[in-house]
């Protein structure tokens, strides 16, 4: 019987190891798609690597962006195996992401979205530099449980706080779960600028917008 060897594809991906990753979870897929979830997880532990090995300058913007279409395409091969997760209760609450005003940055949010799909929930991309009233639009016509922000620039700070007093103003702020991420981010500026939550991971982050969803069917 095969048994998946998780840290191995969390090592792979993070040396960024194409034909390694996308082997075992083609098998994965085929063989064991009951473990689609900690693929998913072994994926994640991987891009951490990734991020924790260009914070350290031996891996650059490239590599970035090799490592998140490399977990785009083996998520792609994944994504049939979460098709039951639309019974979950959760398939019509919607989180919106975005990178906001001022930000052309996607890797990151991307891989975001990818957990939160793994996880049932409904995203809506509004993609980047994407200005607070779009924002905001979006969060009431989509009836949203959470709002996920992310920056890499330090400088779109401005535009982060800026999304959440709009909230505020148009008086829905209590109603939405507002989380932030990026490399620009820590937990002190998130509270500092009124946001609810930072996500220091991409599972952090999906794994707070999913509670919120949860609390909002409940």
């Amino acid at each position: 019987m095969f048994t998946p060897d998780f840290a191995k594809l969390a090592e792979d991906m993070g040396d960024l190891r194409e034909d390694a990753v996308l082997s075992a979870v083609r098998k994965i897929a085929k063989e064991t798609p009951e473990l689609a979830q900690p693929t998913i997880d072994a994926l994640c532990s991987g891009m951490n690597i990734v991020g924790e090995l260009f914070e350290q300058s031996e891996y650059f913007v490239g590599d970035l962006i090799y490592a998140g279409e490399l977990f785009s395409e083996s998520f792609d091969l994944l994504t049939p195996l979460f098709n039951a997760k639309e019974d979950s209760g959760l398939s019509n609450r919607k989180v919106i992401l975005a990178t906001v005003e001022g930000d052309f940055h996607d890797i990151g949010k991307n891989i975001v979205k990818v957990v939160m799909q793994s996880k049932g929930l409904k995203v809506i991309d509004l993609g980047v530099n994407v200005p607070p009233s779009v924002i905001l639009k979006a969060a009431q016509e989509e009836n949203a449980c959470a709002v996920a922000l992310s920056a890499v620039l330090t400088s779109a700070i401005d535009a982060m706080m800026q999304t959440i007093d709009l909230f505020k103003k148009a008086g829905i702020r209590d109603k939405v779960t507002i989380i932030v991420g990026g490399a620009c981010m820590n937990k002190t500026t998130a509270q500092r600028i009124g946001a609810d939550a930072f996500g220091y991971t991409p599972e952090e982050s999906a794994r707070i917008c999913y509670d919120a969803c949860q609390r909002s069917v409940n």
